[in-house]
């Protein structure tokens, strides 16, 4: 499998998405320190509440993320999968004496890893660099305690799992209906989703972590239907 995977690797550049990531570190790093700064535009209002505290800023922060490297995820599967198994390409890859299923799994392996590594490398910077000029030059009204830094880290993992869950099952949408747009748009709708549940429940981590994990067991039943269709495909 690891052999698969280095493959993969050498077949599809990804260094046009490692570009991408880059890009999407400097954005949200932006983007937490106007959460933080948020609340100082009108402190009397009450609807600026939720950008409060960083319990907030760390949760609001670490849904949008989820949502961009969702969407960069779902891209990437676009090209690795929906792309590879449309057209031509899709005689060039059953070609090989690999077992279909393999070939699929390593494919959904390389895109699953690429998001959950890259996704926490981008936040330890972001959290690093925030954190640092918050000891400061501080924007938010609090000490940065062990249980903020546990919090920063417990959200990560949540959100780079739910990332990639929620990657593969708008894969295996856009597989069905044979559509690369469909599989971003459907990346995006379903992290809306997660989004209205943490703006919903920001005291509490248990609704995000049942989404996480109805997102893998989503993730993993939408993997073995589509890797059915892949092994019963015709040329």
């Amino acid at each position: 499998m690891y052999d698969l995977m280095k493959l993969e690797l050498k077949r599809n550049n990804i260094r046009t998405y490692l570009i991408s990531t880059f890009v999407i570190a400097i954005i949200m790093l932006g983007f937490i320190y106007l959460f933080a700064y948020v609340p100082q535009f009108d402190p009397n209002d009450a609807d600026l509440g939720l950008f409060v505290g960083y319990n907030n800023i760390i949760s609001l922060f670490g849904v949008i993320n989820m949502t961009v490297f969702c969407v960069l995820s779902s891209v990437v599967y676009s090209r690795f999968i929906i792309e590879e198994y449309m057209g031509k390409r899709v005689i060039l890859l059953f070609s090989y004496p690999i077992n279909r299923g393999k070939i699929f799994i390593s494919k959904i392996l390389v895109v699953s890893l690429f998001t959950i590594i890259s996704m926490i490398l981008c936040n330890i910077l972001i959290f690093v660099i925030f954190g640092l000029s918050e000891t400061i030059s501080p924007l938010v009204n609090e000490r940065i305690t062990f249980e903020i830094i546990t919090k920063a880290i417990k959200t990560t993992i949540i959100m780079a799992v739910s990332a990639t869950g929620l990657s593969i099952i708008a894969m295996g949408i856009g597989f069905i209906r044979k559509s690369i747009p469909t599989t971003i748009i459907s990346a995006f709708l379903l992290c809306s989703l997660l989004c209205n549940i943490v703006a919903g429940t920001l005291t509490s981590d248990t609704p995000i972590f049942v989404f996480m994990v109805i997102t893998i067991l989503g993730g993993i039943i939408v993997t073995s239907i589509v890797m059915k269709k892949v092994n019963c495909m015709e040329v």
